[in-house]
């Protein structure tokens, strides 16, 4: 069943598009990790899924309707969908009373209130808590009782941002160990922003990318939108910011090419082979990641793309994140996708 489908969406922002998505499917009952940089969008893209603020153009189906972005709609998606900020509010008040908010706000009773609030802190480790301060706890014990307080309101899905970027292990253990049977073992929808892979493989079913507010394929891994023509030298594909790519294609025309990571190669800016001058383009290293015998590589040509490397290749490059890049991409590492 489809939770979320998303097309033509974008938000803008003083003139600046900070989100711009084609198409966008997301399944009830599912666990997604929303992963990207600083600055990707990711905060963007939950506030529009929490229903919080309308994009300035496209259509957000939910449960399969059509979202009407006016209050009287909006209420009732709102009991459906709760967000969890990454530095959640609390009031000046107990630990127990911020967990009731919500219920209290829906008109539950007070015994019935204070039965689940306390149901819901046993469940993320506060209940000793319960007649403390709220305001004047840890950050991760704050992201606990939010988790609670969230909970209490009994969604159907749950919005995640950044859930343990500023907690400790401990902490973080028990948000993980939460998410985890709030999936698996209650049927909740997870959506969660993270730039930790690891924590995106631990907690997450499936991962969307984001970079500079567009998605960069499913999985993430370098599946673009391109625009094919046949010049004399050949069919290029255009993607980006007006990065031209030899393809292989007696097409032209709209499509999407995926450029498989493998065949990605990197060089430092002053290598004197000629592949690395024949068709390179110079890129900014943006992100390197250790996972198992293979160094990941996300470099930014005008467009964000991931390359493999092994540990060799990666001591031999010698960069660090930040630095630039030659980028080649040999024309067998394109493929048309649609």
């Amino acid at each position: 069943m489809s939770l979320y489908a998303l097309r033509d969406v974008r938000q803008v922002f003083e003139g600046r598009t900070v989100l711009d998505i084609e198409a966008l499917e997301l399944a009830a009952g599912g666990s997604y990790a929303l992963l990207g940089p600083n600055g990707s969008g990711k905060t963007t893209l939950l506030h529009v899924l929490a229903f919080l603020r309308p994009p300035h153009h496209g259509e957000v189906r939910f449960q399969g309707r059509r979202v009407e972005w006016r209050d009287g709609a909006l209420t009732a998606l709102r009991r459906k969908v709760v967000l969890v900020d990454q530095h959640p509010i609390m009031f000046s008040t107990t630990v127990l009373k911020n967990v009731e908010y919500g219920l209290r706000m829906r008109g539950v009773s007070a015994p019935e209130r204070r039965k689940t609030a306390e149901e819901c802190l046993e469940r993320v480790g506060m209940s000793a808590f319960a007649q403390r301060p709220a305001h004047l706890l840890s950050g991760g014990e704050t992201q606990r009782v939010a988790i609670a307080r969230a909970m209490a309101c009994r969604p159907e899905v749950m919005l995640f941002d950044e859930p343990t970027a500023s907690v400790d292990l401990e902490n973080q253990a028990v948000i993980d160990g939460v998410i985890r049977e709030l999936c698996r073992e209650q049927g909740i929808s997870i959506i969660f922003s993270t730039h930790k892979r690891l924590e995106a493989a631990r907690l997450a079913e499936e991962k969307v990318f984001l970079f500079q507010g567009r998605l960069t394929g499913p999985g993430g891994e370098n599946l673009l939108t391109c625009t094919i023509e046949q010049r004399e030298q050949g069919a290029v594909c255009t993607v980006g910011n007006n990065v031209a790519l030899p393809l292989r294609t007696d097409r032209s025309g709209l499509g999407r090419v995926f450029i498989k990571p493998d065949l990605i190669r990197l060089f430092p800016l002053d290598a004197g082979s000629k592949e690395a001058d024949d068709q390179g383009h110079v890129g900014e290293v943006l992100q390197m990641t250790a996972e198992g015998s293979k160094i990941k590589v996300l470099v930014d040509i005008g467009v964000p793309l991931r390359g493999i490397l092994s540990q060799e290749e990666a001591r031999s490059l010698d960069v660090m994140v930040g630095e630039k890049v030659r980028v080649h991409i040999d024309p067998e590492a394109l493929e048309l996708a649609g």
